[in-house]
């Protein structure tokens, strides 16, 4: 086993860390019909970027390189936050995993955000990935929520229930200030606190959206009285790409009919467009997005656990750990 350097990505790296995506999520690139052209224009975006937004007061992210005798093994992605840092994606190629290198490359991260002050780090990962679960559980991460991802493969139009009275959608710009109260209310108990106030995107963030347009979206808010009290997103990323889908309504206005109506919206709007699926995330303390999904024939494809690490600002840099110590390692 060899010695593993971190080292912050470089724009020569975004061939390895295309070859490692396209392993490491396998099975959510085939279930999501993600384009593996658009994958790959992401990753050359992010590898030019990065340099650029050292510039900046605060990084839009940070991509650290883990490597063996000088070839890639290994990659953590993070988005700052003032409240936390989202870990992103982790990443260890095949032939290098369960010898400590993902532990290696989250302990680098975590120190640079307990560094930066940060009081903890956040990640998601799938249920089912029970040695993922071990690494991260090894590293003081503790669940903090649960989210179904839910498909369906559009068969046709399904009856559209009109909106319940005193409710209206109107269009919506992408970067509506008012989306993000809504967005930090929807989500699951205890998470906002963890997580945040939402931010507003950067304009590099908004330029980088920009360059990835998606070929189909439609944004809406829903109204009631004047007030937005939900908003409603449906994106296709690319002709051959699954569309990811958002319903995000205030706890007080749920289970009126809101969720029925407007996922029958999507599901007619990938039909009429040709789109051969849909995705949605639905946290575990949504009842009515759940069983109005589940009306429509939505089934669940996996389980997403939040898991959160408290970083204390004592905590110093981070050790690297490797061989036998994180056996389980296999992010």
């Amino acid at each position: 086993m060899g010695e593993l350097t971190i080292r912050e990505v470089r724009a020569r790296d975004a061939k390895p860390l295309l070859a490692m995506a396209e392993e490491a999520f396998a099975t959510e690139i085939s279930a999501l019909g993600t384009d593996v052209r658009r994958l790959a224009r992401w990753m050359r975006l992010m590898t030019v970027v990065y340099p650029v937004q050292k510039h900046l007061p605060k990084p839009l992210m940070v991509s650290l390189m883990g490597l063996v005798a000088d070839q890639p093994v290994g990659n953590v992605i993070a988005e700052p936050g003032k409240e936390a840092w989202y870990i992103q994606n982790v990443m260890v190629g095949k032939d290098h995993r369960r010898r400590g290198y993902g532990g290696a490359l989250v302990e680098a991260v975590c120190s640079r955000a307990a560094q930066a002050g940060v009081p903890r780090a956040l990640l998601h990962m799938r249920e089912d990935n029970v040695a993922a679960y071990g690494l991260y559980s090894s590293l003081g991460f503790q669940p903090f929520e649960r989210v179904y991802a839910m498909l369906l493969d559009p068969q046709g139009a399904v009856q559209s229930p009109p909106l319940p009275a005193a409710y209206a959608v109107v269009p919506r710009r992408r970067y509506d200030p008012r989306m993000l109260p809504i967005r930090d209310r929807c989500q699951e108990p205890g998470a906002a606190e963890l997580r945040g106030p939402s931010p507003m995107p950067r304009l590099l963030e908004r330029a980088m959206g920009a360059i990835l347009r998606p070929t189909d979206a439609e944004r809406l808010a829903i109204v009631s009285a004047g007030q937005w009290v939900g908003i409603y997103q449906y994106v296709q990323g690319s002709p051959t790409e699954s569309v990811s889908l958002s319903i995000a309504v205030l706890p007080e206005h749920r289970g009126r009919g809101l969720e029925r109506s407007l996922l029958a919206r999507a599901v007619n709007r990938a039909g009429e467009r040709g789109a051969k699926r849909l995705v949605i995330s639905v946290g575990a303390s949504n009842a009515p997005l759940q069983e109005a999904c589940q009306e429509l024939g939505f089934a669940t494809q996996f389980v997403g656990v939040g898991m959160a690490r408290p970083l204390p600002p004592s905590s110093g840099p981070g050790r690297c750990l490797r061989g036998p110590r994180l056996a389980g390692d296999r992010p």
